[in-house]
Formats: structure tokens, C-alpha cells, sequence
């Protein structure tokens, strides 16, 4: 009984390290990241909205946060559009207010509070989406350049869709694939583990009509 559990554990322990090594030394998860990326198509807007990546308890924006809020001031500094709505509540009872702590940050770094809206009802895409129109789409704005990350853009472009906007999408630029797609990166390990996701998160809306 001893051996076979012995050998059952070996099995596992070294086909979870040759998935590991096909995943770390192959582009198998770029190729299955592809479709979900979407490309800039950056024009004028009536409105730039922002999805939040996360915040940390005392309302410090996560790096995901952090990117997409500075992209999207870029887009208005750029004269995108003339303001930014920030969308996102508190997603975890352990985490921050996402649209709060991303506000904060770009009031550091010198945007107009005049400019710079928040929305902080939503804990999922499909509620940022809802909780914007409510806002937005009331004061008859539905032209919106969306930033979000690249691996993420495919479903909130089209859960922002459904709920009536035209979106124009504004991934972020900073999130890029090394050119060399022979060598070998840890980093394909969390970028499978977002695309893993994605693809399960685009399946649940689909079933929900959502998209």
C-alpha cells in the first residue's frame, strides 16, 4: 500500500514538474494569451474609464492599479478625453477601495480633482460595467476609451458593450511579452494562470449573458 501511495505521489510530483517546464520553456501560454488581447485603438472620447486591479487595507493602489490609473491620466493629459472615471469598490472585505486609492494616487501626482471621478460599487467586471452606465450613460456619455490590462481588455470591451457603451480599448503599454520566445521565464507561470482565468471568467459570462 506504502509503494503504490509512494508511486502515486511520484507520478504527481513529476507531471506537475514537466508541466512546469513546458509552461516555463515553451510559448504555449503567449499563444493562449493571443486571442484575449486586444490592440489600442486610442480616439477622441467623452470619457475615460479605468478598471481597478486591486488596493492594499490602507487604500494603496496594487501595481495593476497603479498602471492603469497613470495610463489612463496619460490618455487625459493627451487630450482623450475630459475626464476619468475610476471604477471599483472594495473587492475583498481584507482589501482597499480600489477607485479611492487610485484617485488618491493621481491627486499625488498632480491631476485636477475636477476631472477625476469614482465609482466604488463594483467588485466584478460585469458590476464595473453596470455601475458606469448608471453613472455615465445617464448623463448621455457613451463614448469611452476602457483601460484595463491587455489580457483582461477582450471581456470588459465586451461586457462594456452589452450594457450600451461604444468602447474604444486602451490596454496598457507596459505589459508586453519578451521578443524572445525561446528563452525561459518564470514569469509564464502567473501570465497561465491570468489566461486560465480569462478564458474561465469569458465562459461564466457567456452562460450569464453577460457578454
Amino acid at each position: 500500500m506504502w509503494r503504490k501511495l509512494g508511486r502515486g505521489i511520484t507520478f504527481i510530483f513529476a507531471a506537475v514538474g514537466f508541466f512546469t517546464v513546458i509552461v516555463i520553456a515553451t510559448p504555449v501560454t503567449e499563444y493562449l494569451a493571443r486571442p484575449l488581447r486586444l490592440g489600442p485603438e486610442l480616439r477622441k472620447a467623452e470619457a475615460i474609464v479605468v478598471l481597478g486591479g486591486g488596493a492594499f487595507r490602507d487604500d494603496v493602489p496594487s501595481l495593476s492599479s497603479l498602471a492603469r490609473a497613470v495610463y489612463g491620466y496619460t490618455l487625459y493629459h493627451a487630450g482623450y478625453a475630459p475626464r476619468l472615471l475610476l471604477s471599483s469598490g472594495r473587492v475583498q472585505p481584507e482589501s482597499g477601495w480600489e477607485a479611492l486609492a487610485m484617485k488618491r494616487l493621481l491627486e499625488g501626482i498632480g491631476a485636477p480633482p475636477t476631472v477625476l471621478e469614482t465609482e466604488n460599487h463594483s467588485t466584478r467586471t460585469y458590476s464595473n460595467a453596470t455601475e458606469t452606465a448608471r453613472i455615465l450613460l445617464s448623463q448621455g456619455v457613451k463614448r469611452i476609451l476602457l483601460v484595463s490590462h491587455p489580457s483582461h481588455m477582450w471581456r470588459a470591451e465586451r461586457t462594456f458593450e452589452k450594457v450600451g457603451f461604444t468602447v474604444y480599448p486602451a490596454p496598457i503599454p507596459w505589459d508586453r511579452w519578451s521578443e524572445d520566445w525561446t528563452e525561459l521565464s518564470v514569469e509564464r507561470v502567473v501570465l497561465l494562470y491570468r489566461v486560465l482565468y480569462e478564458y474561465g471568467a469569458l465562459l461564466l459570462y457567456w452562460w450569464r449573458g453577460w457578454l
